[in-house]
């Protein structure tokens, strides 16, 4: 229903904040992550989802592609909220969340607020073979050719994750010279993601 919202920040709180649009203030719910990134009087443009039940509706905002990407299928996973999914993307940056689901590490997971061994479990299980196309369309590039190795989405999915275009591409190949052909992309980008967290 909306893509994207842009005005004057107005009000900012906790988990929220208020986008004066001209004619129209919209109340959007935030991690805390994009909140971080927004001032009371900046101009902003958000990404936004619209969350629909039979009880309640909600306009959440995100500061990036990747962030709204990964709030979408968070919701697809069982047990997982919009509450939760802000929880999450509040927790962790969406490549350090990617990084840990990949790396299967359910202590991280569960020392997030509200993310039992269950939950945690279910997030690796059906989320770890899908971080690829999380985040391959967010990128933007034309063509989206895919190399045997997984090079081309590799650099792909690193950019949605908020890797510079340049970075991304190095890393990707670092990451097919360090492992070789024969691996498969969930360790390409698993490989990509730690080079990212020791620079």
């Amino acid at each position: 229903m909306y893509e994207f919202l842009r005005g004057k920040i107005v009000e900012l709180g906790d988990g929220w904040l208020v986008l004066d649009t001209g004619p129209v203030g919209y109340h959007l719910l935030v991690s805390r992550q994009t909140a971080t990134a927004c001032a009371i009087a900046s101009e902003a443009q958000l990404l936004t989802h619209y969350h629909v039940t039979e009880s309640s509706q909600a306009l959440f905002g995100f500061a990036s592609p990747a962030e709204r990407a990964l709030f979408r299928r968070l919701l697809q996973v069982n047990g997982v909220g919009p509450s939760s999914a802000l929880g999450l993307l509040s927790a962790m940056p969406p490549d350090q969340l990617a990084r840990t689901i990949l790396d299967e590490d359910l202590k991280a997971l569960t020392s997030i607020k509200g993310v039992g061994k269950k939950t945690a479990e279910r997030l690796v299980i059906e989320l770890r073979d899908h971080l690829g196309e999380l985040a391959a369309p967010q990128a933007g590039l034309p063509g989206g050719g895919v190399s045997a190795s997984g090079g081309d989405e590799l650099a792909q999915v690193l950019m949605g994750l908020g890797s510079a275009p340049r970075e991304a591409q190095k890393l990707a190949a670092a990451a097919r010279e360090a492992l070789g052909p024969q691996a498969d992309f969930q360790e390409l980008l698993r490989h990509a993601l730690h080079a990212v967290a020791i620079d």
